[in-house]
């Protein structure tokens, strides 16, 4: 008896081993690469990042300085000239440069680009990294954000590769995730970009997005290409090939919160990630504000990008001016903590905690310039939205809100007084808003598992699985003509073709038959 409880005691010590190693086994060496040049997107990857250090990780970040804070578990190397540019980008007023023209924006991107995958590649501590011969990773994520240069670290530590995108798909992370459908919707630059679906609107937007891909090929990649070849010395077929390199491709979206598209198996959604961050609580001074507004809330905020002093001191005015007329207390978030003019229903605070704001029950409208984070961050709460979009993405995520029926928008161009008053009272006054916005929260929330669960668990599966191009299309691997299924539209031209050419000549024949007969009866 006693030999037998030995025995099975060996047995469970054994298995018990063999799990550990197993377990250890899996843990990875993986390598984020985030040069953001603002703090938002640090939100959605520092959940992912700290979960996977906590699951037994080794996570290593390059980032710039202070952007995020540090993770406990998590090596950082932080690049100090991202955070110059940064500097000077804000000192020079760059940042209003992007809204002037499409090919302004571009030009300022490609330098941006170029700059930043310098910067890394030439970053001591990253330098540092190449050459310790005991360095190695797994796994390799990063933003799909034309730093095409810095995948010459995926071939460098024969790594995978996978994407996370802090923004809505467009068609360069369709390419890059193996998904090369044809689409006229998704651009990456929405400067110029019509909102309109008639024949002559797609033509044009056709037209927008045919000559991104121009500034692609002959201006952000030749660039890149310079600096793969600098640093890696490797061909530029070799950066090509590793663009079709991409895994998967985690995208900070959700189908609730767009058309329903087309996509590959290794296109993830994962919008709301950065909700499983703990929330910031309110103070008790603005939960008593909160709490006794008797007429509602309107929140107000642009962001964490957009500076209230940037804005021209009239729509500061007119701002200031509509919120007094308003019998709503409104609680503005501004670095302005003093403004002279300030009403008494308007709260104005520096650091607000947004989501726990939109919480509130009492919250009725949040005027927003449309960041995705802040309308992930409405969806969830259930509260519709005004738009004032001013860069990049915010155009295409007001759309989408305003074509769901929970939001409206307002071009910042021809904003005033006048119309902002009438755009909030109409709203505030028609019900069909906060019901559309509790019913997209509730197409949002209902998944089988949560976003970062989701985020994690293909992160791994990447890991378990390296060979994966089963989950992607290339087009290399489809002739065009096969793709497009243009040999059957030529078939099928050629044989509506033969028929319509043979109906022709037998009309044509008995006409004439006719006709002669007519004149030789």
């Amino acid at each position: 008896m006693c030999l037998g409880y030995c025995w099975l005691t060996v047995c469970l010590c054994l298995l018990l081993q063999q799990d550990l190693h197993q377990d250890l086994a899996q843990a990875a060496s993986i390598l984020g690469i985030f040069p953001y040049r603002h703090i938002s997107p640090f939100f959605v990857m520092q959940p992912l990042a700290r979960t996977l250090a906590q699951r037994g990780h080794n996570v290593t970040l390059i980032t710039p300085f202070g952007m995020p804070n540090d993770i406990e578990g998590v090596r950082h190397i932080r690049v100090a000239q991202l955070n110059e540019r940064i500097k000077e980008m804000l000192e020079s007023d760059q940042v209003l440069d992007f809204m002037i023209n499409k090919w302004t924006e571009s030009a300022l991107t490609a330098k941006a680009l170029f700059n930043a995958s310098y910067d890394i590649l030439s970053d001591p501590g990253v330098q540092r990294m190449l050459h310790d011969r005991n360095e190695g990773f797994d796994l390799i994520i990063m933003e799909p954000a034309n730093l095409d240069a810095l995948y010459g670290l995926v071939e460098y530590y024969n790594a995978t590769l996978i994407g996370l995108s802090s923004i809505r798909i467009n068609w360069h992370t369709d390419e890059l995730a193996g998904n090369p459908a044809p689409s006229i919707y998704e651009p990456i630059s929405p400067v110029g970009y019509s909102l309109e679906t008639s024949l002559l609107s797609r033509m044009y937007n056709w037209i927008h997005i045919m000559e991104e891909k121009l500034v692609d090929y002959l201006i952000l990649r030749p660039a890149q290409l310079h600096l793969f070849q600098k640093f890696f010395g490797y061909s530029a077929q070799k950066m090509n090939e590793l663009r079709s390199r991409f895994s998967l491709m985690l995208i900070n979206s959700h189908y609730s919160m767009g058309k329903v598209r087309a996509n590959v198996p290794n296109i993830i959604e994962v919008g709301g990630l950065h909700l499983s961050e703990p929330t910031e609580q309110c103070d008790e001074e603005l939960q008593k504000f909160l709490d006794e507004a008797e007429h509602g809330v309107i929140y107000f905020s642009l962001g964490n990008d957009i500076l209230i002093k940037f804005l021209p001191v009239n729509i500061q005015e007119f701002l200031l001016q509509t919120f007094a007329k308003l019998k709503q207390s409104v609680i503005w978030k501004s670095e302005l903590l003093y403004m002279p003019n300030k009403s008494d229903n308007v709260y104005v605070i520096e650091q607000a905690p947004q989501r726990q704001i939109l919480y509130h029950p009492n919250v009725r409208l949040f005027i927003t310039n449309g960041g995705l984070l802040s309308v992930i961050e409405a969806v969830d709460s259930g509260v519709p939205m005004l738009g004032l979009p001013m860069f990049f993405d915010q155009f295409g995520n007001m759309r989408w809100a305003q074509s769901s029926g929970m939001a409206e928008v307002i071009d910042i161009n021809t904003l005033n007084e006048a119309i902002l008053t009438e755009t909030i009272k109409y709203m505030l006054g028609n019900q069909s808003y906060s019901v559309k916005a509790k019913e997209m929260s509730q197409f949002f929330k209902d998944r089988p598992m949560s976003p970062l669960d989701t985020a994690v668990w293909w992160t791994e599966y990447a890991l378990r699985n390296r060979n994966i191009t089963r989950m992607r299309l290339n087009l290399e691997e489809i002739p065009l003509l096969e793709y497009y299924r243009i040999d059957s539209i030529l078939a099928f031209s050629a044989r509506f073709g033969l028929v319509a050419v043979s109906l022709v000549f037998l009309v044509y024949t008995l006409l004439l038959k006719s006709r002669v007969r007519r004149l030789h009866p």
